[in-house]
C-alpha cells in the first residue's frame, strides 16, 4: 500500500470534532497568603484547577510568555515571590498527568517552605462550567483528520487534546487514541503527540502549529 493510500484508507471509526468554552464562576475561595492558597488548592474542584492551570492557553486568558498559570503570576505580582512562582510555572502536565496529579505537585511545592508576606489583592478561586457542543465535522481518515485540525476552532482541539484527558474523562488525548485505532502503523506519531504538555502553552496558535508538525511527519 502506497504511501497516500495509507492516509486516505478510511478509519475503522470517523473522528468527530466537539468543541467547548468554559464559563467562569467564583468557587467562593479567596487566599492572600501561601497557607491560604494551599487550604484553597486542596478544596477547589478538579474544573478550577484546570481553569487556572489549563485555560490560560486561551488567547482570551491572558498570562505573561514566562509564567503559564495563574497561580505563578499572583505568587510574582502580589506577594514578589519571584522564585516560588517560577517553580509553580515549571509543573509538568504532560501525559498521563491529570488536573489531580498537578494539585498535588502545587501543594508539594507551595508547602516546601514557610513564607510570611500577605498580599493585598487576594487570589479569587474560579471554577468554570463546560459548555460542549457538537461542531458537525468529522475526520474519516488520517488526511481530513491533518486538513481538520488545521481549520477547526482552537476550542476544539483544546477540548480534544487537553480537557478530556487531564479532567480524567480519558486515558490520552483523542487525537493520538484514535490515530492508535485506526492507524497502527502511525504509532510513534501518537506517541509524540502524547508528549506535548499543554501547560507550558500561552499562545493558542502555538500548540496547533506544534500538533502540526508531529502529524506531518508522515509525509517525510
Amino acid at each position: 500500500m502506497t504511501y497516500s493510500e495509507v492516509i486516505e484508507r478510511p478509519a475503522k471509526e470517523h473522528f468527530r470534532f466537539y468543541a467547548a468554552y468554559y464559563l467562569p464562576v467564583f468557587a467562593g475561595i479567596r487566599a492572600y497568603t501561601i497557607d491560604e492558597l494551599i487550604e484553597g488548592i486542596n478544596k477547589a474542584d478538579g474544573l478550577s484547577i484546570f481553569y487556572h492551570v489549563f485555560h490560560p492557553m486561551f488567547s482570551s486568558h491572558v498570562v505573561p510568555e514566562d509564567l503559564h498559570n495563574d497561580f505563578a503570576v499572583w505568587i510574582k505580582n502580589e506577594l514578589h515571590l519571584d522564585e516560588l512562582a517560577y517553580r509553580v510555572s515549571d509543573i509538568s502536565a504532560e501525559e498521563p498527568r491529570t488536573v489531580e496529579d498537578v494539585r498535588r505537585d502545587l501543594i508539594n511545592i507551595l508547602s516546601k517552605e514557610s513564607y510570611d508576606v500577605k498580599a493585598k489583592r487576594p487570589f479569587n478561586f474560579m471554577t468554570c462550567k463546560p459548555v460542549v457542543y457538537d461542531l458537525g465535522k468529522e475526520a474519516s481518515n488520517f488526511a481530513e483528520l491533518l486538513d481538520q485540525i488545521a481549520s477547526i476552532t482552537f476550542r476544539s482541539i483544546a477540548y480534544h487534546f487537553v480537557f478530556k484527558r487531564v479532567m480524567g474523562y480519558a486515558p490520552k488525548n483523542d487525537f493520538s487514541l484514535w490515530i492508535e485505532r485506526n492507524y497502527s502503523e502511525f504509532s510513534d506519531i501518537s506517541k509524540k503527540l502524547s508528549l506535548l504538555d499543554p501547560q507550558t502553552y500561552t499562545e493558542e496558535e502555538k500548540l496547533r502549529e506544534d500538533l502540526l508538525t508531529i502529524l506531518k511527519e508522515v509525509f517525510k
